[in-house]
This record gives structure tokens, C-alpha cells and sequence, in this order.
């Protein structure tokens, strides 16, 4: 038998109390709230860039990355387009209204029945896509390709467990399945 300390650790060093874990690693509440502010620091990480943009030319993060998608994919449905951008086809409309009243995306009804809906980039649009880093050039992304595939497997792994205690892949799921 074991014999239990105060601290909630046994017999030994205080690695073996934190389950061999070294560097800092925490468990149990520690551990989640340490990991709850480095997500926190990464969002504002990817905020604060979204910002710098977002005040050249006037348009949401979500704007412009649907921007991007459609410069990278002409012709995209408005189902794919909600798809990429993880949000339900309803609010990919909203948000493409917004882009069309500034000119900036046009849509297109080209087959028979006019139910499928392709989106393209107008001039201007083209224009302000050309100012706007793409998800390759971004710090963030940047980062991801550089890290050992090791390691963006278990943080992929780690994020999509979240996602599911959290409710949202499911959800997310589901949008992807409608598209």
C-alpha cells in the first residue's frame, strides 16, 4: 500500500507525485487552468493579428477569411464556404450579403434549376485579397507546419477531444454533413 501525502502526492519526488511529469507540467485543476490560458494567449495571439488587418480595410477576420477561401477555391457553394469556415450555411449567407453590398463577391446561379449558388471574387474583391496574408503566410499556420508532425498530431488529437467535451464537433459535424 501506497502511503499518501497531504499534497495529493505519494512516496517520493514531486515529479512522481505529478505522475512523472517534469518541465512545469501540472495535473488535474492546475494543468486546466494553465492550459485554458494558453489557449486564451493564443486567441489574442490571433485577434491582435486579425486586428492589424481588420483596420486596413475595414472588414471582420471572418470577412476576409471568407475572402480568402473564395479566392483560393472560385466557383466555391455557399454550403462549402460555411464548411470551411466552421459556421452553418445561414450564417455564411449573412456574411456574404455583407460582402456583396461592398462589391467585393458576386454569386452566381448557373445551373438549370438556380438552386446551387457558386461564389467568386469581383475585381475588388480580387484587389483586397491581394493585401490580406493567406492561412499559409500567417503566423499561426506558419507555426503549425513547423512543429514535428509528432507533436501536431497530438495537439490535433488533444483539440478534437476538447471539441467533443465541449459538444462542438458534433455540431460541427453536422454543418459539414449538410454541406
Amino acid at each position: 500500500m501506497t502511503d499518501t501525502r497531504k499534497d495529493g502526492g505519494e512516496n517520493g519526488s514531486p515529479e512522481q507525485a505529478l505522475g512523472g511529469q517534469r518541465n512545469g507540467s501540472a495535473t488535474g485543476r492546475e494543468g486546466a487552468d494553465d492550459a485554458f490560458g494558453k489557449l486564451l494567449e493564443l486567441v489574442r495571439s490571433v485577434q491582435n493579428g486579425m486586428q492589424n488587418i481588420d483596420d486596413t480595410h475595414g472588414l471582420s477576420g471572418s470577412q476576409l477569411w471568407a475572402l480568402w477561401q473564395i479566392s483560393a477555391r472560385p466557383g466555391l457553394r455557399v454550403s462549402q464556404l460555411a464548411s470551411a469556415l466552421h459556421i452553418k450555411p445561414s450564417t455564411a449567407s449573412n456574411l456574404l450579403d455583407k460582402l456583396e453590398l461592398r462589391q467585393l463577391v458576386r454569386r452566381e446561379r448557373r445551373d438549370v434549376d438556380n438552386r446551387v449558388v457558386r461564389l467568386h471574387l469581383t475585381d475588388k474583391g480580387v484587389e483586397v485579397v491581394k493585401d490580406i496574408p493567406g492561412p499559409l503566410q500567417g503566423r499561426l499556420r506558419g507555426a503549425l507546419a513547423r512543429m514535428p508532425q509528432p507533436l501536431l498530431g497530438n495537439l490535433r488529437h488533444g483539440m478534437a477531444s476538447l471539441l467533443e467535451l465541449m459538444g462542438e464537433s458534433t455540431r460541427h459535424r453536422a454543418v459539414q454533413s449538410k454541406a
